[in-house]
This record gives structure tokens, C-alpha cells and sequence, in this order.
């Protein structure tokens, strides 16, 4: 089986919901601050569709409530069957993983693919895989690049890279380094560690790019940053070692000076990005 560069299963439950449910309209100056999370469960037992959709949701993530995913469950069914993309979301992870109900593959395919055919980008990637493994639905290749493929032109990450190796690998389509390299850049500039790595094998190679070791060790050294070395030194396997026979001690200098200031600008936008 096709294991993903990155497989958004458990990713999306921690974070990728948040401001759905956590941001009340604001009260009026005159009326009293209402508690959200109970007003929001009140309004789901009173039958609102959306309410249904986001209490459902926080009880998954238990963001405001203590996490429980066999309560969750039937408000997330409830909002999914209204037809609320994040809903139908979170219904296919927990059918795909077995959270709370028997693991059913075929049964997150379908929710996926309601929510994928909104415009939901996670569910477009999460469907994309299930057919390049043929889970719940058969494999196909070439149905798993459509799907990661309008994931990924809308700039989800976790697309970009998975179809970048799919380019690379030739799965659902001949293969193209160039192709691959085009991918695997634009999910390493949004700080995708797998990523980083294949775009950095790619430049160590020559392969869909033109051969640049200096590119390769700046890119090597800043997916570095997620293994969380403790002695700052590199280990055993690190493909920088056999580039250092290859550099000089400048080149080595002046990819981790490029590294650094990758990290440094990366930082930056992601501070103008944050909301004040």
C-alpha cells in the first residue's frame, strides 16, 4: 500500500475546525454575555442544522467540551446529512479510522466525496487517497490525481505533496520529475517536512531540476528542523553527509545561511498572517 507523504487522518481533528464553533456572534452591548458552548448546545437540541453540525464538532475535538467521540457522533451525522461540509469532513476521518464506529472505508469514500464535491479541501485529499490505496473504493490512479489535484490547486499541502509523488512515481499518469518537483515545491514552501526532503532528493539528483547541492543541503537542513535533533549534530543516515563529501565548507555554509533565512521569512509571514 501507498503509504502518503502525509495522510490527513488525525491532523484534521486537533485544529482544522476551530473557528467554526469557537467564535460566537457578538452580543448586543446590552444583554448579558451568553456562555457559547451552552447556547450552542441548545440550539442543536432544538433542532438547528448548523448548531447540530458545530456541537457536533466540538464534542470531536472537545474544544470547550470534554472530547467525546461516541456522543459526537450522532450530531455529526445529523449536521452531514444536512449537508455541512466540515461535518461530513470529521464523519469520513471517523469512518476511516474507526473512531467511535467500525473502521468502514467505503463508508468515509462517501461522505468524503460529499463534502470533496463542496469544495472541502481535506475531504478532496482524503478521497484522492482512498482511491491511490483502493480503500472503499476501487484503486485509481487517475481518480486520486483528479481529486489531490483540485485539492491541490486551491493549496492544500497535504495534496501538493501527495501528488507530487505521484508525479514522481508515475501512479494514475506517466511520470515527470519536472511535474513532481513543480508539486513538492509549492507544499515545501508551506513548511511540509516530506516535502522538503523529496524536493531536496530531487536537486541532490538532478532530477526534474537542475542539479544544485547547495539547494538540495538548504532544503534538507530546513526539513531538519522537525526531527528535533538533540545534540545539533546529524545523524547516521542523514543524506548531508554524503553531500558534505560533495560540497565545499562555503557551498555547506551557504546552504545553511539560506536555510536560516528561509526559516526566517516563513516565521515572519506566519506572524502578518495571524489575526491581532
Amino acid at each position: 500500500m501507498h503509504r502518503a507523504l502525509f495522510c490527513p487522518v488525525r491532523s484534521i481533528l486537533p485544529g482544522a475546525f476551530l473557528f467554526l464553533f469557537l467564535v460566537p456572534a457578538s452580543p448586543s452591548a446590552a444583554a448579558p454575555e451568553a456562555d457559547p458552548v451552552t447556547e450552542l448546545r441548545e440550539r442543536a437540541e432544538a433542532g438547528d442544522p448548523e448548531a447540530q453540525a458545530r456541537w457536533g464538532l466540538a464534542l470531536a475535538l472537545g474544544r470547550g467540551v470534554p472530547q467525546d467521540i461516541r456522543a459526537a457522533l450522532p450530531w455529526l451525522r445529523r449536521g452531514a446529512e444536512a449537508g455541512d461540509p466540515e461535518a461530513q469532513t470529521v464523519l469520513g476521518f471517523l469512518y476511516r479510522e474507526g473512531l467511535g464506529v467500525a473502521r468502514d472505508p467505503a463508508e468515509a469514500a462517501r461522505w468524503f466525496r460529499r463534502a470533496a464535491e463542496q469544495g472541502q479541501l481535506m475531504a478532496a485529499t482524503s478521497l484522492g487517497l482512498l482511491y491511490r490505496n483502493g480503500e472503499g473504493v476501487p484503486r485509481d490512479g487517475r481518480q486520486a490525481r483528479r481529486w489531490l489535484r483540485r485539492a491541490a490547486e486551491a493549496g492544500e499541502v497535504y495534496a501538493q505533496a501527495n501528488l507530487g509523488r505521484m508525479w514522481e512515481e508515475g501512479v494514475g499518469g506517466p511520470a515527470d520529475a519536472a511535474e513532481a518537483a513543480r508539486w513538492y515545491r509549492r507544499a515545501a514552501q508551506q513548511a511540509h517536512p516530506g516535502a522538503q526532503r523529496r524536493l531536496a532528493a530531487l536537486y541532490a539528483q538532478g532530477k526534474g531540476v537542475p542539479r544544485d547541492l547547495v539547494r538540495a543541503y538548504m532544503w534538507y537542513t530546513v526539513a531538519a528542523v522537525w526531527d528535533r535533533a538533540d545534540d545539533g549534530g546529524l545523524p547516521p543516515a542523514d543524506p548531508r553527509r554524503e553531500l558534505q563529501r560533495r560540497m565545499s565548507a562555503e557551498e555547506v555554509e551557504r546552504a545553511l545561511r539560506e536555510a536560516e533565512s528561509w526559516w526566517r521569512e516563513h516565521f515572519r509571514a506566519a506572524r502578518r498572517s495571524t489575526p491581532q
